[in-house]
């Protein structure tokens, strides 16, 4: 016969194991709310001081070969631009819709990658670069990857997810309901 409480117990231990810190203030705390599972928790607490790694695991010299890795490894990655949007406040980017013309459908098309950055006039990337504080150039370099797959907006989408696909300036105009003479504006600021 199997113990029905033991699908319990594992589930205190577990989360026993997991928190931050296992001092005498949570070991108590446990005690006291599971005072059943007691020695069972006592044992899992020893066995947790044990298995701690000691304070000063590396040398000064393994510290220094270490850092020296890293910034090794960090000068060898590939440099890309800055996220532009990364510190843009909702206020601001309603802002930038505004001053631009642009709902903010298009200002968040052009956050998530989803404009084929030839595909934007040269007058209009150059405005809303100054926009952002950014130059052209970098707002340019920023928008050539290709955009990733949301997997974190796909949790519980009914199809697997898939990669976005960069549409041009004119087709996101024109999902975002773009009237005809504003678009026809807004593709011919060129230089």
């Amino acid at each position: 016969m199997t113990d029905p409480n033991a699908d319990r117990l594992e589930d205190v231990l577990d989360a026993f194991a997991m928190e931050e810190t296992h001092a005498k203030v949570t070991l108590d705390r446990y005690l006291t709310t599971y005072p059943q599972y007691a020695g069972e928790l006592i044992d899992l607490s020893r066995e947790l001081m044990q298995a701690r790694p000691p304070e000063n695991e590396f040398s000064a010299a393994d510290v220094a070969m270490i850092d020296a890795g890293w910034l090794k490894h960090a000068a060898a990655q590939p440099k890309s631009a800055a996220d532009p949007f990364g510190a843009l406040s909702p206020t601001r980017s309603r802002e930038i819709a505004v001053e631009m013309g642009i709902p903010r459908q298009v200002v968040t098309s052009f956050r998530e990658r989803r404009i084929q950055p030839a595909s934007v006039p040269r007058g209009f990337m150059r405005r809303f670069a100054g926009a952002l504080s950014i130059s052209a150039d970098d707002l340019f370099a920023w928008l050539s990857p290709p955009p990733a797959a949301a997997f974190a907006r796909s949790y519980r989408a009914d199809a697997q997810p898939a990669a976005a696909v960069q549409l041009s300036f004119e087709r996101v105009l024109i999902d975002a309901g773009v009237s005809d003479d504003d678009r026809a504006r807004l593709l011919a600021d060129v230089d």
